[in-house]
């Protein structure tokens, strides 16, 4: 008992008069409303976050060939030649595809995308159009759309932050070994 109190007053005597004045204060009012107020605020983004759709769009030209139906359907398959103009998605297939001709907007669905691309960096693409809508656009080229919602905004964050994560931990990883390694030597 007697030891334990001499730990507690060497470690009050090796802080300074400065220090243990700061310590034994209680904060005041504005810095404990302050401290409230900043983690509502980040309760909330949180919130948003989490309630908030991530969509990534991704868009671009959409050359359209001859439609061919094997009998009278209100749909037909199609098979279409996509150039994105940024980004390209991974896996798009059952997506929704928005073509935009001048007159107006057509929606079809993606049944397969092509990994493979051509010359001109398009891709191939398997689409299920309305009959009467894509005759209307054979042969030509639109520009199109594709939004593919994967989630909320705080899974992609936290799918970021388990990426940095376990790349920082590898580095750690290997930084430690680095070090038992010079050290066995």
């Amino acid at each position: 008992m007697e030891e334990q109190e001499k730990k507690q007053e060497r470690s009050f005597e090796l802080r300074s008069e400065k220090v243990r004045s700061i310590v034994g204060q209680i904060p005041s009012s504005l810095v404990r409303y302050g401290i409230t107020a900043i983690g509502t605020v980040l309760l909330c983004l949180l919130a948003v976050a989490y309630f908030l759709p991530y969509k990534q769009v991704y868009s671009g030209t959409a050359t359209i060939h001859g439609a061919t139906t094997v009998a009278p359907a209100d749909s037909t398959d199609i098979t279409i030649l996509l150039k994105f103009e940024n980004k390209r998605p991974g896996n798009v297939n059952r997506q929704m595809i928005y073509l935009q001709s001048p007159n107006r907007t057509f929606t079809g669905q993606i049944q397969d995308l092509s990994s493979v691309r051509d010359t001109l960096e398009r891709q191939e693409a398997l689409c299920r159009f309305k009959t009467t809508e894509i005759k209307s656009v054979e042969n030509q080229t639109v520009n199109f759309q594709i939004t593919r919602s994967s989630g909320n905004l705080c899974k992609k964050c936290l799918e970021a932050y388990n990426l940095i994560a376990t790349f920082l931990i590898s580095l750690d990883s290997q930084w430690l070994n680095s070090l038992l390694f010079l050290a066995r030597q």
